[in-house]
């Protein structure tokens, strides 16, 4: 049973030893030049699928009125 828990242990150890070096030395990270040009490239896309989103949504909205008029009157 003391064996489990040490091996449970050096398990762990292990883990977070190669995720460390996985996160802090082997990983190539942005400049902050790039994470500026991320963002920004990020914030344009959000804004354009919320326009089509918009656009679609109005489009229908205005089709479904128009379609149960003409089938009420």
């Amino acid at each position: 049973m003391f064996s489990k828990i040490i091996k449970f242990f050096d398990t762990l150890r292990r883990f977070w030893n190669e995720t460390y070096s996985e996160v802090v030395k082997k990983a190539v990270w942005p400049k902050p030049r790039e994470w500026v040009q991320y963002t920004a490239v990020v914030c344009v896309a959000v804004v354009v699928l919320t326009f089509v989103i918009f656009l679609f949504d109005f489009s229908l909205m205005n089709l479904i009125q128009f379609l149960t008029t003409l089938v009420s009157a």
